[in-house]
């Protein structure tokens, strides 16, 4: 068995890791710091000579026009420029060099913050990404300060440039006052300009490359949030259409079968063949086989347990219960589908049931499974399956998943009349449907939904029966419930891609199912995370609050939705506490099962059948005491 290529978790991870990161130097670039107090170095210069440095800038509507003047005046400055101002507008920081000024750095975000060590690299880094250059001029000097921050009398302001008779004058790029003022100091006699030695020096390749990536999100990290809300938005709009779909349509469901109750059609009791096929299911196949033979459908059950390949003795154990009417085959190991088909040649019934080597059958299931086929037009059956081993956390988890999930499901895609899967754990079937066919398919690790599908394309009805309970095993490990949760998927998907050409044809699978599956199977679990995601990043990085609390109140409504989902399943509401906890833990390792198995499908790898390993706890389950005898 070829291991799943541990590349797409890796490029996964590092994808959500580009994500927040860029998203969070966008709030970081947005953010304005606190004023600090700050040391700034002092220069030296000849007496009755001043140097100009402006600083705050660049500003797309000011610099040039203070470039502009100060060429007509044929004096050269100092700027010191912000770091996010160099990335908004590259060009003029260019401009600025072109034409011979000098260049330093007063910040990143706001003056003052190139005293903290990560704003200065992330200033340095944006200089280096449009100049390709590191300045040694950090910190814009204040020995002379021209006080165009209290002042716009413009013969006020050259006064106080000139006081001192020499030093570097200060002067804010931002309003068309510099550019005044260094007219007028031009045109001042006994004086003369100078610039300070800004130590320009190459940057590196690394330097330019962390240059290119930081700039490349303080630019468009905009545009990746607008990304994310959109993202967010269809996300919500999904889980609020499937909890209004599940609301609606589960109960009136459950309204139509209560209406049936009170004028309920003839009970029928055809014969039926009990199809189980089995790999390495020694410790679970007694419980299963003594289940269907304790069952209590009036006409003959006959059973048919396929054993495909096993190596730990299963077809020994089911031979050695000596029930009447059990038969058991063997062959090499061919997968699932084979061992079905072949089962099914080896039926005699037209009415057959199948079911996992893993699962317990209650006394009636098989009579109400069969029920739905007193419709001729009835080609297939779901049944109800439920967590036989319901103990732990991670067993109530899939408890919860069942009932609010794959069950409730199954209710409204019934009510639409597209049931997407029968499941393995118990279905049933009419033998001519599965002629029409051809039989179980082989080249799906899905299986029961590729079949499902086929079936209900070839003018076929599939209904659900929630009262046909089968108690199956749930894996009891993380990593056992990844790999078979995952291997659902990707033949979901796998079903789903097959199947496409219902699309186009006017029947219920292609008008509701797949587009149902397309939307809540494959959407929104792309989509949802970047709603958690997004909730970090506000809570954390972009201090807001707020959206802890939308995320809290939609995790409200869902566990709703989940209680009222377990009521239509006739559970009980204690295991409910756990439900929350499992949006927070569990959902994450379902949303990663959706993702990875995108991302295999996509590489177009060919993912092999994964099997689970089996404990033998299925008859202490509910329902399981009748396999204990």
């Amino acid at each position: 068995m070829r291991r799943a290529p541990r590349l797409h978790w890796v490029s996964l991870l590092l994808a959500l890791l580009v994500l927040m990161c860029v998203v969070s130097f966008h709030a970081y670039t947005a953010l304005r710091p606190e004023p600090v107090q700050v040391t700034r170095a002092t220069h030296e210069l000849p007496e009755h000579t001043v140097a100009l440095a402006f600083h705050g800038g660049p500003d797309p509507k000011w610099t040039p026009h203070l470039l502009d003047a100060l060429r007509e005046v044929d004096v050269k400055a100092t700027f010191f420029v912000l770091g996010t101002q160099v990335t908004r507008n590259p060009e003029v920081t260019r401009r600025i060099v072109a034409e011979g000024h000098r260049i330093g750095i007063d910040g990143f975000r706001a003056e003052g913050d190139w005293t903290n060590p990560l704003d200065l690299a992330f200033a340095q880094a944006a200089l280096a990404d449009v100049l390709g250059v590191h300045t040694g001029l950090v910190g814009a000097p204040v020995e002379v300060d021209s006080g165009d921050r209290d002042h716009q009398d413009i013969g006020t302001l050259v006064r106080m440039s000139l006081r001192e008779g020499r030093g570097v004058v200060r002067l804010h790029d931002d309003g068309s006052i510099g550019a005044d003022v260094a007219r007028a100091l031009a045109t001042t006699p006994g004086h003369r300009f100078a610039q300070l030695d800004d130590g320009l020096a190459r940057a590196g390749a690394a330097d330019r490359f962390t240059g290119a990536v930081t700039a490349w999100s303080q630019r468009n990290g905009g545009i990746v949030l607008s990304l994310l809300g959109t993202a967010i938005a269809v996300a919500a709009l999904l889980g609020i259409l499937r909890t209004l779909m599940q609301l609606g349509l589960a109960h009136t469901d459950r309204r139509l079968r209560r209406e049936s109750e009170h004028a309920p059609p003839p009970w029928i009791a055809p014969p039926v063949s009990v199809i189980i096929p089995a790999y390495n299911e020694a410790v679970n196949i007694a419980a299963t086989v003594r289940s269907i033979a304790a069952n209590t459908h009036l006409a003959d059950v006959e059973v048919v347990v396929v054993d495909d390949g096993s190596t730990d003795g299963t077809a020994d154990r089911a031979e050695e219960l000596g029930l009447q009417g059990v038969t058991v085959i063997r062959q090499a190991n061919q997968g699932k589908p084979a061992a079905l088909n072949t089962g099914i040649r080896a039926a005699r019934h037209e009415l057959l049931v199948l079911l996992d080597g893993d699962t317990i059958f209650e006394p009636d299931t098989i009579g109400q499974l069969v029920q739905p086929f007193a419709d001729t037009g009835v080609g297939a059956v779901s049944g109800n399956a439920k967590v036989g081993n319901r103990q732990g956390l991670l067993g109530r988890w899939q408890h919860l998943e069942y009932c609010a999930g794959s069950n409730l499901d199954r209710q409204i895609l019934h009510a639409l009349r597209c049931v997407p899967t029968v499941p393995g754990a118990v279905g049933a079937f009419r033998r001519s449907a599965l002629t029409d066919v051809g039989g179980v398919p082989e080249h799906t690790l899905a299986e029961d939904t590729d079949l499902t599908m086929a079936i209900t394309r070839a003018g076929w009805r599939v209904a659900y029966r929630p009262e046909a309970r089968a108690w199956t095993e749930a894996p009891v490990t993380v990593r056992g419930l990844f790999r078979q949760r995952y291997r659902w998927s990707y033949g979901t998907f796998q079903a789903m891609w097959k199947h496409r050409g219902a699309l186009l044809e006017n029947g219920p699978m292609g008008r509701y199912g797949l587009l149902y599956l397309l939307a809540f199977h494959l959407l929104l679990p792309l989509l949802a995370p970047v709603m958690d995601l997004y909730v970090l990043y506000g809570f954390i990085v972009a201090d807001a609050p707020l959206a802890l609390v939308v995320w809290a109140v939609f995790l409200l409504l869902q566990t709703a939705s989940a209680g009222y989902a377990l009521r239509l399943d006739g559970e009980s509401l204690k295991p409910l506490w756990a439900y929350p906890l499992q949006q927070v833990v569990y959902r994450q390792l379902m949303y990663a099962v959706v993702i990875q198995s995108l991302v295999t499908a996509l590489h177009g790898t060919r993912l092999e059948w994964m099997s689970v390993q089996r404990t033998g706890r299925l008859a202490d389950a509910p329902g399981g005491s009748v396999a204990r005898t």
